[in-house]
């Protein structure tokens, strides 16, 4: 069924593990608008999101399903509009269930085999333990050896989220940093201008700060000196 979508197709490459976490935070977004079509909050992704930039944005196809399902790139949001298909939403997310349904399915049945075999390997008897002492210390050395526990296969898949997020943000900045590009933009732009203008500025600007400071030391010097002066007195008299 992956076939009639190239988006679900490339989904599908993925691990199991990924594949299944993919799809979840899909059919949210895609349940969300066929339960309330009419709810703007639903119709947009945040770009920003931690679900969808650790989630979705380095996943392998995730992304793509979204833009198959009609969702277009907005400057912050991929939006849903109003005049996308439904029913072409509603394509992509079957889709994407069927799929879904397949790998659970496999994933129950594996679970079960693999439990069935469990008591078997359990019945074995433990092996008779060498007389050497040397295997004994060989044996302590490596239970020593193992006792720090790896790191657990969720975190390693977090991390290697969290790294390929980097590296597509990296990447994305860069259509930013073509010297073509900045040229042709700062064509358009009025810099000799602007750096007149700004320049004006900060000339008012340190004005500014040269009138307020010398004001400040006129109060603190000439006023404080005569503020007790028989003159202020008679003034602060008549007010």
């Amino acid at each position: 069924s992956g076939s009639e979508s190239p988006a679900v197709a490339e989904l599908c490459q993925n691990t199991p593990e990924t594949f299944l976490e993919a799809s979840k935070l899909l059919l949210t977004y895609a349940d969300n608008i066929l339960r309330n079509p009419n709810d703007e909050k639903y119709r947009s992704i945040r770009i920003g999101n931690t679900a969808f930039s650790t989630r979705l944005l380095p996943v392998r196809g995730a992304v793509e399903c979204l833009f198959e399902m009609g969702f277009e790139e907005g400057e912050t949001h991929l939006i849903f509009p109003k005049k996308a298909s439904v029913e072409q939403l509603q394509k992509i997310r079957d889709l994407i269930a069927i799929e879904r349904s397949s790998r659970l399915d496999g994933s129950n049945k594996s679970h079960k085999v693999k439990s069935s075999q469990q008591p078997a390997a359990s019945t074995q008897l433990p092996t008779t333990p060498s007389s050497n002492p040397s295997g004994l210390n060989q044996h302590t050395r490596n239970h020593q050896g193992q006792s720090s526990d790896p790191p657990s296969a969720s975190t390693v898949t977090a991390d290697s989220a969290i790294l390929e997020v980097l590296q597509s943000n990296i990447q994305h900045v860069l259509v930013y940093e073509n010297p073509a590009l900045q040229e042709k933009a700062l064509a358009c732009i009025p810099v000799q201008e602007l750096k007149r203008k700004s320049q004006e500025k900060l000339s008012r600007a340190r004005k500014l700060d040269k009138d307020i400071i010398t004001l400040r030391n006129f109060w603190k010097q000439d006023v404080d000196g005569v503020a007790s002066g028989p003159i202020v007195l008679h003034c602060a008299a008549e007010l």
